[in-house]
């Protein structure tokens, strides 16, 4: 995967683990046995560190697809109280987000195309868990409130209820912190969003 291109394609198998694997294994025989790929001892080290520097960059490279997937589905928690809203004389803050850019308006249009629905809707096992929640309510309730428990170790733990379309902040896995200087609160500010997606928690913070 390069960065170097316009047009990206995030929204694919992670092909780049199969090149860390290979040049994994690669560095592996370097090191263990030289002598399986013809070469002395004296450059199976410097060969094989060449092996491991392009598994580690392709297997980061494949992580970051795998980590932008996974974000389109289930958004990061993020949670604060009242207490834990940072304070400042010069800025309001506002939450967490990103400059949308044509590179997001990209990325969004991608999610719409029909053979990559895939890696947007949750697997089989989630589906499985909430018809089998539906199935128990009555008769195991233990068991629908095991499948329900949010917790990390649930991998089929029901999604957060924000509403709205979770690819829209999914699209930037690297979001970062949003404030507005306070000089600028006397202009007006229009907000759109549709049920439940946070319109009244922003102006609790505005106003």
């Amino acid at each position: 995967m390069s960065n170097r291109y316009v047009i990206e394609a995030l929204l694919r198998p992670a092909v780049e683990l199969n090149t860390a694997v290979v040049a994994a294994t690669a560095a592996g025989v370097c090191v263990t046995a030289p002598w399986a790929v013809a070469l002395a001892p004296s450059v199976s080290y410097a060969t094989a560190a060449g092996f491991g520097v392009l598994a580690a960059v392709r297997f980061r490279q494949g992580m970051k697809v795998i980590r932008y997937r996974r974000n389109l589905r289930r958004l990061p928690r993020y949670v604060m109280s009242t207490r834990q809203i940072p304070v400042s004389r010069q800025r309001l803050f506002l939450g967490r987000g990103f400059r949308w850019t044509q590179k997001h308006t990209q990325r969004l249009q991608d999610t719409l195309r029909p053979e990559v629905a895939r890696y947007l809707q949750p697997g089989w096992l989630y589906r499985m868990a909430r018809q089998l929640e539906l199935k128990t309510e009555h008769t195991v309730p233990r068991l629908g409130a095991l499948l329900r428990q949010d917790s990390p170790l649930n991998p089929v733990r029901p999604l957060p209820p924000v509403g709205g379309n979770p690819a829209l902040h999914g699209i930037e896995p690297d979001e970062q912190d949003v404030t507005l200087a306070l000089g600028e609160r006397v202009g007006h500010t229009i907000v759109y969003g549709t049920t439940r997606v946070g319109k009244t928690r922003l102006a609790e913070l505005l106003v």
